[in-house]
């Protein structure tokens, strides 16, 4: 499904914005006895319609399946727990409408669980 171009600007915001994030220390892991997390935040989108957003985590670079978590657009940070030390995850977000048309992949951030 293709974003109208006035739609697909506004989720340009969003993307580079997690990137921005990324790369400055928003995605954090945590040791915990369950497993290690890590913790992703965004700006929130301004596109028309906005529902929410998808969330994707891979082991291997861009290799994203089904998302592994659906937030509502007031929520602009997920928690992803249960990760397993001494694995590197990439992690991913698109934004999505109320006609279910979905934005392109963020720019990738990863994060190493020690």
């Amino acid at each position: 499904m293709e974003l109208p171009k006035s739609m697909a600007s506004q989720y340009r915001w969003l993307l580079i914005c997690l990137f921005l994030l990324g790369m400055t220390g928003c995605a954090s892991s945590d040791s915990t006895p369950t497993g290690g997390t890590a913790t992703l935040s965004w700006d929130a989108s301004t596109g028309p319609d906005l529902e929410g957003y998808k969330i994707y985590q891979a082991t291997a670079s861009e290799s994203y399946g089904a998302p592994i978590a659906t937030v509502i657009m007031d929520f602009t940070s997920y928690t992803v727990t249960n990760l397993e030390a001494g694995t590197t995850y990439f992690f991913a977000v698109t934004a999505y409408n109320s006609d279910g048309a979905e934005s392109s992949f963020s720019n990738e951030v990863s994060k190493t669980i020690r």
